[in-house]
């Protein structure tokens, strides 16, 4: 039994004709007919009743054309996946990443990402920056993108830095912080501190909070959000909230570190995972990153 005679069985058995199935897979009606014959003999039932120009599924080929269409299936899979393999793109990418870019950004990056590999399977999950370094250590996700640590990173993993995002410190206009001409660490410390939570260890931690009152959320969007509710202040990527700014809704704490920049990359065990997908979406995180700076 061979794939080629399956597919044949599939086409002849759809169209109910073999010159019909011999003109749609470009083969002689001779070569469609033997290919069939062979087939049944292989199995050694009748797949077809054959009844002048015209043929039908007998029992056991009606039987039996569910399994012959999911083995077609899976063949062209095999195919597809040895074929993605010799062209160095990866037939499946299991990415992580933060939400420190605007989420606009990862919705046309995707499509476009699958505009140029429609046969790679993509998943993405969403993961605070901490978290990032032990997906890919573990191997839970084939690469990372996020806020890079700036110091105690995994040794052997491969870090990429592909820009660097601008970090501020905020508050609604109508908060105390957002009032003061100068503020000063003990200031930060009185009032309510939004900040990040993420799992390590199978433990809930949370960034070092600069106030012994504090609220810990898992991922920068909520943050702002607490932000725009006056529920604390924060320091969180410009990106998600420069509308806000121009808007005068919330305002940047007037602190001497009241902004700063952080590195965001790639995080990839090592350069043989860096496959076409991953390259591909590198250089448009790059791009965009420089964009956005200019």
């Amino acid at each position: 039994m061979k794939i080629a005679q399956i597919e044949i069985f599939l086409h002849a058995s759809k169209t109910g004709s073999i010159t019909e199935a011999a003109r749609k897979l470009n083969k002689s009606r001779t070569t469609v007919s033997a290919s069939l014959c062979a087939l049944e003999d292989d199995l050694g039932v009748k797949l077809l009743a054959r009844t002048g120009n015209r043929i039908q599924l007998t029992d056991i080929g009606e039987s039996i054309a569910n399994d012959c269409t999911r083995l077609l299936q899976i063949a062209n899979d095999i195919k597809r996946k040895c074929t993605l393999h010799i062209d160095g793109v990866e037939s499946v990418v299991r990415i992580a990443r933060d939400d420190a870019l605007p989420e606009s950004f990862w919705r046309d990056t995707l499509n476009r990402l699958k505009e140029k590999f429609p046969n790679t399977s993509i998943s993405i999950y969403a993961a605070t920056p901490p978290e990032l370094e032990n997906l890919v250590e573990q191997d839970a996700v084939d690469v990372a993108y996020g806020l890079l640590p700036t110091e105690h990173r995994i040794p052997r993993l491969l870090h990429l830095d592909l820009g660097q995002i601008r970090m501020m410190s905020v508050a609604h206009k109508d908060h105390p912080l957002s009032q003061l001409r100068k503020v000063t660490s003990e200031d930060f410390a009185r009032y309510t501190e939004i900040i990040l939570a993420y799992i390590e260890d199978d433990n809930l931690k949370t960034d070092i909070p600069n106030s012994t009152n504090y609220i810990a959320l898992a991922f920068y969007e909520y943050l702002s959000h607490a932000v725009l509710d006056g529920t604390g202040w924060s320091n969180v990527p410009a990106l998600l909230i420069n509308e806000h700014l121009r808007q005068g809704t919330i305002k940047v704490i007037k602190h001497n570190k009241a902004m700063s920049w952080q590195p965001y990359g790639e995080i990839v065990e090592s350069e043989s995972r860096r496959g076409l997908v991953i390259q591909w979406l590198s250089d448009q995180l790059e791009d965009y990153l420089l964009d956005v700076t200019d």
